[in-house]
Formats: structure tokens, C-alpha cells, sequence
């Protein structure tokens, strides 16, 4: 091990000798964020002495906890409404995590520095393979929003022979498929409830 590797295990030894465990997110907190179909990956906390924040990795969002000196607050942000999420990591710093939402109650950037530079790689390991899985499922989302609005659009064929033997589905029908895919995209996390609600009343309006 050369000197510079020293130093830095050292620093990042004397950060996670600081850091205070005991402001870090209790089980029994935890337990109360998490929402149904929620579970828990990861956490980490900043290696300073006073006012750490916890950084939660849920399967769905990831949730900054930030416990000061007089009051504590928590910040969520979902994979669905996230741009992206980056690492870097230095000597005094540690690792520092960033992530931004374009969407969502809390749309823009968070920087969290002073991690645990070991345990910020494990982190970020984790963070990325959930992101990539919901790369897929908004990608997916957005294939089946696009074949929902081709169905919308119908071609008359003003001269075309009718069969009266052949049938047509029902408005109806059609409307209930489409509140169960919708039903399951929610289930899934992939949109919110307010936009479950919304669209909802938009199908049920159909009828």
C-alpha cells in the first residue's frame, strides 16, 4: 500500500469514527415510510459529527433523511420520476452521490457528500441495478402509452362490405381492459395516484 492509499484509508477511517450511528433512521422509522409493495435495500449515512444525513434505497424510490439539530425532515425521490443519479467520490470528500429528478414533488438536484467512501460503492452499486430495471419499465410504460393512443385513432372504411355475422367489441369491454392494464401500471409503481385517478375518470367517462 503506497502513502497516498494511506492517508486516504486513514481519513476515511478518522470520517467513519465520527460518524454519529445513533442519528441515523431507526428500523421502526423505517418501517413507517415504506409504502405497500416498498422494500428495503440499502441505507447510508454521512460520516460527519453533527446534522448526518441517511440516504434510504427502497426498490421503488430513494429517501433522504435529514436529521438537524432541531427538527428532521425526509425527501423522496421515485425511480419513475428520476433523470438520473451519479457518483464521484474524492480523498476529503468520500463519496458523494447526486441525484436528479426532472419530475415529482421534489424535481430538481440533491448532492450528498461525505459518505462513507467503501460504503458508498456498495451503495451506488445497488442504486444502479434498481435504475436500470426501472430504465426498462418506463421505457416499457412509454411503449404502452403510445400503443393506447395508435388504438384511439380509427380509419372509416366508408365502402367496405359489412358482415353481419361479425362483432365488434363492446365500448365497454374495451374500457375494462384498459382500467386493468391501467390498474397494473399502478400496482407496479410505474405512475403515481394522482395520474391513476385522473386517467381513470377519463376511461370511466367513456362509458
Amino acid at each position: 500500500m503506497g502513502i497516498f492509499d494511506k492517508v486516504t484509508e486513514k481519513i476515511q477511517q478518522t470520517k467513519n469514527d465520527i460518524r454519529p450511528k445513533f442519528l441515523s433512521v431507526s428500523e421502526e422509522e423505517l418501517k413507517k415510510l415504506l409504502i405497500q409493495g416498498e422494500s428495503l435495500v440499502s441505507t447510508i449515512t454521512q460520516a460527519v459529527a453533527t446534522s448526518a444525513k441517511t440516504v434510504i434505497l427502497t426498490n421503488l424510490r430513494i429517501i433522504v433523511y435529514d436529521h438537524g439539530m432541531l427538527s428532521s425532515s425526509f425527501k423522496d425521490y421515485y425511480f419513475r420520476d428520476m433523470k438520473d443519479a451519479r457518483f464521484d467520490m474524492t480523498v476529503l470528500s468520500g463519496g458523494t452521490i447526486t441525484i436528479n429528478a426532472d419530475k415529482g414533488n421534489n424535481a430538481g438536484a440533491v448532492t450528498i457528500t461525505d459518505l462513507p467512501l467503501q460504503e458508498s460503492k456498495r451503495f451506488y452499486s445497488r442504486l444502479q441495478e434498481i435504475e436500470r430495471e426501472w430504465w426498462e419499465k418506463k421505457r416499457d410504460l412509454e411503449l404502452e402509452e403510445k400503443r393506447a393512443a395508435a388504438g384511439g385513432t380509427q380509419i372509416s372504411m366508408a365502402n367496405t362490405p359489412q358482415n353481419t355475422n361479425s362483432q365488434t367489441p363492446s365500448t365497454g369491454n374495451d374500457v375494462e381492459s384498459k382500467l386493468l392494464k391501467l390498474k397494473g401500471l399502478f400496482d407496479k409503481g410505474l405512475i403515481d395516484e394522482s395520474d391513476y385517478k385522473d386517467r381513470k375518470s377519463q376511461l370511466l367517462a367513456q362509458l
